[in-house]
């Protein structure tokens, strides 16, 4: 199961960065903040002006402003190493400013969240030393940290990390909440064994280790080059992939109900029964799981959950023939979730049985979508909700028909297909 957009934990921190604006530099009259200035320039010529004047207090602060301004201008683009060089250059001008340092600070914050998002942990753990540093006060700076060594499975650090933020700003609930999950997690995980390839990161219980079929390598690394060919995507990254005893997922999350096989929240967790393995069960959780990862990293939460579930089926049932049992209860008495309702059956309030027939119709949704315009426009379809478009307004434009037709011709196919396989 994939994560809900709340638990990413992921998008966003409050960084702010001041822009300070010269009022006349040079001929270069500034009106405000939002006026586009060749920062540049004004860099350029201010260094010119002083190796011919004598460089007094006031010019010297303007040069500074300038290389502040025009660092802000760059990390707004990405460009991290620059615009650092350029406040450190302000600092150097003018030390006790203090804004300079902030500024640079919350670059350091920038380039730490980027590189959090694209799986740089090492990177990311670094800037936010910098940034430390620079301003030990910055309660953004102690979240982030925890994210970063959470995802990092170095769970004794995310706590740390997390409790100086609740110590900074008491009032944070959404570190307090995380912290509450780590402490039904560090009990249980932190006694786990670790077995490390190329691009998994495995902990598993000792005595899973002595289950029959334990050794699961084989079947990530497949679920890595078939899910990989249809999505194109192959993640750089290590995946951490947790197993568990039954018992222990159970009481990782209270109200976890039997139905869930599964979890993606930027980790894959698994429970193993200790004995009676199904090995193809478990396999196809892999799978699941292991393409909610891939999507995640291509769509960063922009797909419905439907169409989520529905892929990760579909990726999990390749090549098999799924029972569909719930599925064909629902077609024949008519009771098929529209496809506008259908993100609200995957809650874990509701029955297995409900639960049941939106995994199946999802999954008999995307077999249909790829079984008759390819996989490819599967792949157009995840860039244009990325790209902003409504979910509705891509279908139509990567399939060439509205949802609402797409649904009728859906339906019909699957009124044929059921027919088919029936005894």
């Amino acid at each position: 199961m994939a994560p809900s957009n709340s638990k990413l934990h992921a998008s966003t921190y409050g960084i702010t960065i001041w822009a300070v604006v010269l009022a006349l530099v040079g001929g270069f009259s500034i009106l405000d903040a939002e006026e586009t200035v060749d920062w540049a320039a004004v860099i350029e010529r201010l260094g010119q002006e002083a190796g011919s004047t004598p460089f007094d207090e006031n010019r010297r602060k303007q040069l500074a402003i300038a290389h502040n301004n025009y660092a802000i201008r760059l990390a707004e683009g990405g460009e991290f190493s620059p615009a650092e060089q350029h406040l450190q250059e302000a600092i150097r001008l003018e030390p006790a400013d203090a804004k300079f340092q902030e500024n640079l600070a919350g670059i350091y914050l920038q380039r730490a969240q980027v590189a959090y998002q694209q799986h740089r942990m090492t990177e990311a753990r670094e800037a936010i030393t910098k940034a430390l540093k620079l301003n030990s006060q910055e309660i953004s700076a102690y979240v982030l940290l925890g994210e970063v060594e959470y995802h990092s499975q170095r769970l004794k650090e995310a706590r740390h990390a997390w409790q100086q933020a609740i110590a900074l700003d008491p009032a944070r609930a959404d570190v307090t909440t995380r912290l509450e999950q780590l402490d039904q997690e560090l009990p249980v995980e932190s006694n786990f064994e670790r077995l490390s390839q190329a691009y998994f990161d495995i902990r598993y219980t000792e005595d899973l280790a002595r289950s029959e079929g334990f050794d699961i390598r084989d079947d990530l690394l497949e679920a890595r080059r078939t899910v990989g060919a249809d999505f194109q995507f192959w993640p750089k990254h290590k995946l951490i992939v947790l197993l568990y005893q039954t018992e222990q997922f159970r009481s990782l999350r209270a109200g976890t109900p039997d139905w869930l096989a599964g979890q993606y929240d930027g980790k894959v967790r698994v429970p193993l029964p200790g004995q009676g393995l199904d090995q193809a069960g478990v396999r196809r959780t892999l799978i699941h799981e292991y393409t909610h990862a891939v999507v995640h990293d291509l769509t960063k939460g922009a797909l419905p959950i439907w169409f989520n579930e529905g892929l990760a089926e579909y990726e999990a049932w390749k090549g098999q023939a799924p029972p569909w049992r719930t599925l064909k209860q629902a077609a024949v008495k008519e009771q098929l979730m529209p496809w506008s309702r259908l993100s609200t059956g995957f809650s874990m309030s509701l029955p297995a049985e409900e639960v049941a027939l939106a995994y199946e119709q999802s999954h008999s949704i995307v077999r249909y979508l790829v079984e008759r315009y390819g996989f490819w426009r599967i792949r157009r379809l995840l860039k244009a909700l990325v790209g902003g478009l409504p979910i509705e307004e891509a279908m139509t434009k990567e399939f060439r028909q509205k949802p609402a037709r797409l649904e009728t011709e859906w339906r019909t196919w699957l009124t044929n297909l059921l027919a088919q396989s029936s005894p």
